[in-house]
């Protein structure tokens, strides 16, 4: 938390900015997207009283960036060295979401893969193992960074028709919540329980 009175520099006007991540007390990173040009990532290097915005985004094969159509970032996962994010964009009427992998600290991002069709939540586990949680029977997880899919076998369910946020402290330990529910997982997706909320 800065001190009273601080206010951070470095974060631009204009771009929305979403999904703001800690690596530890001092290194951040936060997702900003514009409808009219290709996202960015910024980075703290001292608690958040200083961001830089890396390079943008590059174009994912099948997509281009053009007004009105441009990708929207999700929240930064960090893996040791390697930071990877999933942006989504509209391509021809149907939403597709893509895979970036930074090794320079989130200076530069470069395309990893196209996550496959089929809606649900997309999270990074791992660096090479990912889940799309979906409707019961249409959930896949990949083990090598995106480059081969298989279905998955999970019991999470929801009441909400909408996809969950699900975010994953490390390679078995992960939280979905969605309209206020939270549920947890131990054991990297397969199984959840429903955990009380505060105040509830």
């Amino acid at each position: 938390m800065l001190p009273a009175g601080t206010n951070p520099s470095g974060l631009v006007g204009g771009p929305c900015k979403s999904g703001l991540t800690f690596a530890d007390p001092q290194v951040g990173f936060l997702s900003a997207r514009d409808p009219n040009s290709a996202p960015v990532i910024y980075r703290t290097a001292d608690g958040g009283r200083t961001w830089g915005a890396s390079r943008p985004l590059p174009d994912p094969p099948g997509f281009t960036t053009r007004a009105g159509g441009a990708l929207q970032p999700g929240r930064v996962r960090v893996v040791g060295a390697t930071l990877l994010v999933a942006a989504s964009g509209d391509t021809g009427g149907r939403l597709a979401t893509y895979a970036f992998r930074s090794v320079d600290g989130g200076s530069t991002w470069s395309y990893v893969a196209t996550i496959p069709d089929g809606g649900g939540a997309f999270t990074f586990v791992s660096a090479a193992r990912w889940l799309q949680i979906g409707a019961p029977g249409s959930s896949k997880e990949t083990t090598d960074g995106g480059t081969t899919w298989h279905a998955f076998t999970t019991d999470y369910s929801q009441a909400a028709p909408i996809a969950p946020d699900i975010v994953f402290g490390d390679p078995l330990v992960g939280y979905a919540t969605v309209r206020g529910a939270i549920q947890r997982t131990v054991d990297g997706g397969a199984h959840w329980t429903t955990i009380k909320t505060p105040g509830t």
